[in-house]
């Protein structure tokens, strides 16, 4: 069976809106999200000593075959009742508390220019989700040509790295929570363009494609990725 039908047909029911993703789709996301996955946890172990590897390598595995799991089963699909909300609030709350943790501490150690240009790798995801969108699977409202302006916080990053060290750190500090609001916004648009009670984003196809495996990793790495992202600049530059 290609993959491509394994991940949203074989791994859990398939809302019937959606299409088949095309494999471009799947590899592409399998590739950033594990990059990304990868990376950040090389950036632990290298900022907080080989005694970090243990503990982030078991949450790095639960938490990815936790939400692949959850995703093949079909349970996320109708985020009523609401495993996905759950989910997602769960992030919020282990990202709120990792902020005054040591380990983020540990993070903001990294080079600043690393930091800032960290966040690129949005553009990368952008491209993803307007495909996504091209071919079906996402609400149009989720790429740049709807409202998601997501785009812009990583052609910034990569415009604004090379010369972070010389930029005023109040300069990054507004920009670094203009694109933190700006991920907050594309975070919003996407819940309430979902099958929940409270929608407010109606059209077709309900942001549903986001809880079948692989794209059930776009929130729960890439877009955590960002917010860790923005959470140790943050401690950076005002510190």
């Amino acid at each position: 069976m290609r993959l491509t039908t394994l991940c949203i047909n074989g791994w859990g029911p398939m809302s019937p809106q959606l299409p088949e993703p095309s494999g471009l789709l799947v590899y592409g996301f399998l590739t950033i999200q594990l990059t990304m996955a990868v990376g950040l946890f090389y950036c632990i172990v290298r900022t907080s000593g080989t005694k970090a590897l243990p503990k982030a390598a078991a949450l790095l595995v639960a938490w990815l075959g936790l939400t692949a799991g959850l995703a093949s089963t079909g349970m996320l699909d109708t985020w009523a009742p609401p495993p996905m909300l759950l989910i997602l609030l769960s992030m919020v709350g282990y990202l709120a508390w990792s902020s005054r943790q040591p380990w983020t501490a540990k993070l903001a150690e990294l080079p600043l220019s690393f930091l800032v240009g960290f966040q690129g790798f949005r553009i990368v995801v952008e491209m993803l989700i307007h495909i996504a969108v091209q071919e079906g699977m996402a609400h149009p409202t989720m790429t740049w040509s709807g409202t998601n302006w997501d785009l812009v916080a990583g052609v910034t990053a990569v415009l604004l790295a090379p010369f972070a060290k010389r930029l005023d750190h109040r300069v990054l500090q507004i920009w670094n929570v203009s694109m933190a609001l700006v991920l907050m916004v594309t975070v919003v648009t996407a819940v309430l363009a979902a099958p929940i009670p409270f929608r407010q984003i109606m059209g077709e196809p309900a942001n549903t494609w986001v809880t079948h495996f692989p794209f059930i990793w776009l929130p729960t790495i890439l877009v955590f990725c960002a917010w860790l992202g923005h959470i140790v600049l943050f401690r950076k530059l005002t510190n």
